[in-house]
């Protein structure tokens, strides 16, 4: 008999190195509440103290992602109850609230673009009308999937544009023109540049479109309910029309410098000499092969249908109604209501209001016209034996609605709330204070950089939570408006480009298209440094145009 060879004992470094490598979430949630009770120091600590320790807990369980960002945020009701912070009744408030419901309302309202089928017809429409060269496919793509993402979650924007691209690429390669994967060192296929290009432009134009309007991206909610949150007593200085009014110009912006980034970098736009513009010429028989293609896929699609007629109707209706609400140009129906009622609080009526409404009314309404032929039956097999579908279906929706999200949001409203009326905020403050003798326009370009850093690392929600509210309390303490500094952190925690974890649209592109992450992060460099600066620019020059308080501390911010 063959004796088994014995193998070497495993050293200890090599040992702890493995055991690190798998368990590293579970011992981080063993270590860090152990470490963090040095904030609790001296004993008994302060409220504010207990604050700070749920506060950094939760910033490195949300950073690390050792358990799922949602269960991070339970935190605040189990720890300040036990603590004396809050009563339970105060902390679960936060998490059932009017930026709660907005969230959700925002998310059926876009939910019902995607079961009808309208996004995907609004792509092919914008394709076959702009063209089929690769500077034109790339500006068409970006501009449809930007202007979905402003009222769609980033993450189906991206996602939806995923099978057109795969489909325009295939014809390309099958006319020889590009790869879309190429072997790497260690013998994988991975996306190829070119196919880097186009995936990459998908998600970052989901990305930069979701900050044109209020229910574009969840960051947008989350930063106006912390500022809700620490300024109860401030005016409605985030309204839906104001929201958009800086957000879409500036998205623009943002969007043309990506794209013009991508297409130098990728398509040799402007370097018409070179080999990668060589690559990327394509012949007319590959633009008619794409246009084959994409006008064959468009015909699947039909006519457009009675259901996407009544989703046009809704949400358009409710995104017409968001801006007339209370526009301050001229009254809108919001404050039609408040005068009615001679009520005194301005705030009376928000946009949640309206988005639990139109929702309803999806629901409520027919997603065709089969009742009416139902009516006209002569024999008994003609009669219905099922219900007549609904705009939107709800045990569709409620398997694919991300729900957890609200808990995400609510765990940061709670901490938000806690850490006012502890005195955490001011302790903060107190620290921040040494970057007083700076001028306002470089603490702002420090602050936006240290965010868009941050998120790429972290869930964009996550980092939102938790600078939002340091940056305005910030900004109390050297004397300026905290709405300037809670734009700056809100808008820039939006951003990520360069790594996937931060978005989940990232990692959509990166796993459909096999993206490694040098190349993601070569794709994102450019534009991460263009947002930092179009950003810095835009909500130092263009958002006092807005809101044009902002050059004063206002007296809701000393309450």
């Amino acid at each position: 008999m063959f004796s088994k060879k014995e193998e070497p004992p495993l050293a200890v470094k090599d040992r702890f190195r493995i055991i690190l490598a798998v368990h590293w979430r579970g011992i981080l949630c063993v270590l860090v509440p152990i470490l963090a009770i040095v904030i609790l120091l001296p004993f008994p600590p302060e409220s504010y103290q207990w604050t700070a320790y749920c506060l950094i807990i939760m910033a490195i369980f949300w950073v690390s992602e050792c358990i799922p960002l949602p269960v991070t945020s339970f935190l605040p009701i189990i720890i300040f109850p036990l603590t004396g912070v809050a009563s339970t009744t105060d902390v679960c408030k936060a998490y059932v609230n009017d930026s709660i419901f907005m969230f959700l309302g925002s998310l059926i309202l876009a939910y019902s673009v995607e079961q009808s089928g309208l996004h995907k017809r609004l792509a092919y429409c914008s394709i076959r009308a702009i063209g089929y060269s690769h500077v034109k496919l790339l500006t068409a793509m970006c501009i449809v999937t930007t202007f979905v993402s402003m009222w769609i979650t980033n993450t189906a924007a991206t996602t939806m544009m995923v099978p057109i691209n795969f489909a325009v690429l295939k014809v390309f390669e099958e006319q020889k023109l590009l790869q879309i994967y190429v072997t790497n060192s260690v013998g994988e296929q991975v996306a190829s540049d070119i196919t880097t290009c186009y995936f990459c432009t998908a998600t970052f134009s989901a990305t930069i479109g979701g900050i044109g309007t209020l229910v574009g991206t969840a960051t947008n909610l989350v930063f106006k309910g912390l500022f809700i949150t620490q300024f109860p007593d401030a005016p409605e200085l985030l309204s839906f029309p104001k929201f958009s009014a800086f957000g879409i110009p500036y998205m623009i912006i943002l969007d043309f410098f990506m794209l013009l980034y991508m297409c130098v970098v990728y398509i040799g736009v402007l370097r018409p000499k070179s080999e990668t513009a060589k690559k990327s010429k394509i012949s007319p028989e590959g633009i008619k092969a794409a246009a084959k293609t994409v006008n064959a896929d468009y015909a699947r699609l039909g006519r457009i249908t009675f259901w996407e007629y009544m989703v046009i109707l809704l949400f358009g209706g409710a995104m017409v109604a968001f801006f007339c609400r209370s526009p301050q140009l001229f009254p809108g129906w919001g404050d039609l209501i408040k005068d009615y009622f001679d009520l005194k609080d301005e705030k009376f009526v928000r946009d949640s209001a309206l988005a639990a409404l139109v929702a309803f009314m999806m629901f409520l309404f027919p997603s065709n016209l089969s009742f009416f032929k139902n009516c006209k039956a002569k024999f008994y097999e003609d009669l219905p034996t099922t219900r007549v579908p609904s705009v939107l279906n709800w045990k569709k929706l409620i398997t694919e609605l991300p729900y957890s999200f609200t808990f995400l949001l609510g765990g940061g409203f709670a901490l938000s709330d806690a850490a006012r009326k502890t005195g955490l905020n001011q302790k903060i403050g107190e620290f921040l204070q040494e970057l007083k003798i700076l001028p306002n326009i470089i603490i702002l370009l420090i602050l936006i950089i240290f965010v868009v850093l941050i998120t790429n690392i972290a869930s964009n929600v996550a980092v939102c939570n938790v600078l939002a509210p340091i940056s305005m309390q910030l900004a109390k303490e050297i004397g300026q408006n905290p709405l300037w500094y809670v734009i700056a952190s809100g808008f820039s925690s939006s951003y990520c480009f360069m790594f996937p974890v931060g978005t989940p649209g990232n990692l959509v592109v990166q796993s459909a298209a096999k993206i490694p992450t040098p190349k993601m992060i070569k794709a994102g460099l450019g534009p991460t440094i263009s947002t930092i600066i179009i950003t810095w620019l835009a909500v130092y020059f263009y958002a006092p145009i807005i809101w044009p308080e902002l050059h004063y501390m206002p007296e809701w911010a000393n309450k």
